[in-house]
C-alpha cells in the first residue's frame, strides 16, 4: 500500500526565510532611504547593484522612464536632492512579497524646495534586491505632482 502523506519534515522553514529577508530588505531600504534625504548621494547609489534600474511607471517629461546604473542613478538622484532644503518621508509601510527578493513600499514624500515651495507625494514603489542590494525599483506616484516638482526643479517642460 502506498501513501499519500506529504511530510515537511527535514525541510527549511519558508517562514523564517521570508522573515529573514523581509529584515535584511527593510534594513537596506531604511538605511539608503536615509543617505538620500539627506544627500549622501554617492553612499546612497553604493546600496544599488551596478546595473540596477530605475523606472517610473507614469513616466514625466524632463526625465527618462528607466533610468540604469550607477552614474545615471547618482545624476538622476542627485538633481532631485540639490533642489531641495530638506526632504522627509511619513507613512512609510514595508511590505515583503512572498519572494524573497520583492518588497512593495508605500511613502509619502513632503520636501521644501530651494526657492520655498513644497513638494507632497504619495509613492508605492516595487523594489528587487540582490545580494543586499536594490537592483531593480518601479515607481508609482501622483503624477501631476511629480511633474509639477520637475518643472520646479528645471527639469521638466
Amino acid at each position: 500500500m502506498t501513501s499519500n502523506t506529504i511530510t515537511t519534515a527535514g525541510l527549511a522553514d519558508p517562514t523564517a526565510d521570508l522573515t529573514a529577508a523581509r529584515a535584511r530588505n527593510e534594513d537596506v531600504w531604511h538605511r539608503s532611504s536615509r543617505l538620500l534625504y539627506t544627500g549622501q548621494i554617492d553612499e546612497f547609489v553604493g546600496h544599488w547593484c551596478e546595473d540596477a534600474s530605475y523606472e517610473a511607471a507614469l513616466p514625466v517629461p524632463g526625465l527618462p522612464a528607466v533610468i540604469t546604473g550607477h552614474e545615471a542613478l547618482h545624476a538622476a538622484f542627485s538633481g532631485l536632492v540639490a533642489g531641495a532644503r530638506s526632504i522627509a518621508v511619513h507613512d512609510v509601510r514595508f511590505h515583503q512579497t512572498d519572494d524573497p527578493d520583492v518588497a512593495i513600499i508605500e511613502e509619502r514624500m513632503v520636501a521644501e524646495l530651494a526657492d520655498g515651495s513644497g513638494y507632497e507625494n504619495r509613492f508605492i514603489i516595487r523594489v528587487t534586491f540582490r545580494d543586499g542590494r536594490i537592483a531593480d525599483m518601479l515607481e508609482y506616484y501622483g503624477q501631476f505632482a511629480h511633474q509639477d516638482l520637475l518643472r520646479r526643479l528645471g527639469f521638466g517642460s
